[in-house]
């Protein structure tokens, strides 16, 4: 037997032939060097994380410093307009203290890194319905329904019942933005979150005067919260 047949054999007995074990050892060195790579993309995603929590821990510690208490001064001084009183179109309303300029928010909320995002909890009229009396109807006069892309029909859950998004810290943290009252022709116009959890905002669409009440379109809102306050 020669020695080229008696190599092949041996190859053949150890299962692998040196080009086999080439490849294996190619295939072994892709594959460490995909889990060092994996493990440095672990190490930077967990160091972003450790980041971001800590970013929120200095948030939710934060005391007010001197930078805060100027961005409050500045905005005492340029963006508060408003107050509540006793409204000629219903109940309590929101009016202009002093003249407010076209085009800008009149609700602007000072600090935002200090200010708590808005949630809201998902609830039936079946279990509003359920609370003391006149609970309901106090809810469904601050929380509009839920609606459909048409920005119109309300939405229903699966037991056909109209579902209302509701302030999970309840109705006694609203700012002054929820007591403003409809108007065919209104003076500010609403605009929706940017973000998830974000404040929803206004825009004032003309200079409202001191002493004006502010006024919007419940039709923005709506079909359902705009039949309630139509009959």
């Amino acid at each position: 037997m020669g020695k080229a047949s008696r190599e092949a054999r041996k190859a053949g007995s150890d299962g692998y032939a040196e080009g086999d074990l080439q490849l294996e050892v190619a295939k072994l060195q892709k594959a460490l060097l995909e889990a060092k790579q994996q493990n440095c993309e672990l190490h930077a995603r967990v160091k972003q994380l450790q980041e971001q929590v800590s970013a929120a821990q200095k948030m939710v510690n934060h005391e007010p410093d001197e930078e805060d208490k100027q961005r409050l001064l500045k905005h005492l001084e340029s963006e508060a307009y408003v107050e509540l009183f006793a409204s000629p179109i219903a109940g309590v309303g929101v009016r202009a203290f002093r003249p407010i300029p076209a085009g800008v928010d009149p609700f602007p909320i000072c600090n935002m890194h200090m200010a708590a995002k808005e949630r809201f909890c998902v609830c039936s009229d079946a279990e509003l319905k359920a609370m003391p009396p006149g609970v309901f109807e106090k809810v469904k006069s601050f929380f509009a329904a839920l609606t459909e892309d048409d920005g119109w029909t309300p939405q229903r859950n699966r037991k056909g019942e109209i579902i209302y998004g509701v302030l999970s810290t309840g109705m006694n943290n609203l700012n002054l933005s929820w007591y403003l009252n409809h108007s065919d022709d209104p003076n500010i116009e609403f605009c929706d979150a940017e973000e998830d959890g974000g404040y929803n905002s206004f825009v004032t669409r003309r200079r409202i005067e001191a002493g004006e009440e502010l006024t919007t379109d419940y039709r923005e809102l709506g079909k359902e919260f705009f039949d309630l306050i139509s009959n």
